[in-house]
């Protein structure tokens, strides 16, 4: 099981424009980030921000092999790729019919924010509506469960994959009721909102990385990595010795284009 880290940004990428903070002027590359998304065994995407074709272009991925597309909320930074998305080109015929559709799952709720938002452009994907908790089988040997967090007043949810082993993703989230907790389980790798280190530049909505370090501590994960890395936290050297050192060796902080095999 490979899975790839897209982008690792919060809503906006890093470095933000026009500022020269110690992050948005670091020459370190792992502090340039996009907006967040994972791709898992090439086939399977997790959101599709708006900087998706960027990404899938730098990290030279082949977009022809994703299969399933999987969204945990429908805020414009983590679905407007859609757009993109809707038309790989070799997914068409000369005129401009679909070969195939690329199956795009979620909640009714995000499924119908993403048609107000996106309109005609849905109708490229074969759309399949997901009940909370309930298990989706999508191929051999994979499935998926959508899982309810808190994030402010907006639907939201964590994603279980099995592909073969398990993986939680949940990029931006302010709690995890502990119903939600329990559905997690026992995962191979936990993938949990970082878009502030500490209760300073917090987000409404959000958890920090400092309460996410309290919680992949409750949570049975093997590694947890943060991601959804806002502008108010620091330089990802810092950050890595930061988990590190309140956490331990099982918390790590995703970058742009880290490949992790379970």
């Amino acid at each position: 099981m490979e899975i790839l880290f897209l982008g690792t940004s919060a809503g906006w990428p890093l470095p933000r424009l026009g500022c020269s903070c110690n992050i948005c002027v670091s020459s370190d590359p792992k502090d340039k980030r996009f907006r967040p998304s994972i791709l898992i065994n090439s086939s399977l995407l997790l959101d599709a921000p708006i900087d998706t074709y960027q990404e899938l272009k730098n990290l030279k991925v082949d977009c022809t092999k994703i299969t399933h597309i999987l969204l945990t909320h429908a805020h414009v930074d983590h679905i407007f790729g859609l757009y993109d998305l809707s038309h790989i080109y070799n997914r068409v015929t000369a005129d401009y019919r679909l070969k195939e559709k690329i199956n795009l799952i979620a909640p009714l709720g995000i499924i119908q924010a993403a048609r107000r938002l996106l309109g005609v452009s849905l109708q490229a994907f074969k759309i399949k509506e997901a009940k909370p908790f309930d298990k989706i089988e999508i191929g051999n040997d994979a499935s998926v469960s959508f899982i309810p967090v808190e994030h402010g007043s907006t639907e939201a949810y964590g994603i279980k994959v099995k592909a073969p082993k398990p993986i939680f993703y949940a990029p931006e989230f302010r709690r995890i009721l502990p119903s939600s907790k329990k559905q997690i389980g026992d995962v191979e790798i936990a993938v949990i909102d970082g878009s502030s280190k500490t209760g300073y530049g917090q987000a409404k909505g959000h958890e920090t990385i400092e309460e996410g370090i309290r919680l992949g501590k409750e949570i049975r994960a093997k590694k947890i990595f943060f991601t959804n890395i806002g502008h108010k936290t620091d330089k990802h050297e810092n950050l890595v010795n930061f988990v590190k050192s309140q956490g331990g060796e099982k918390f790590s902080i995703a970058f742009d284009g880290l490949e992790v095999k379970v």
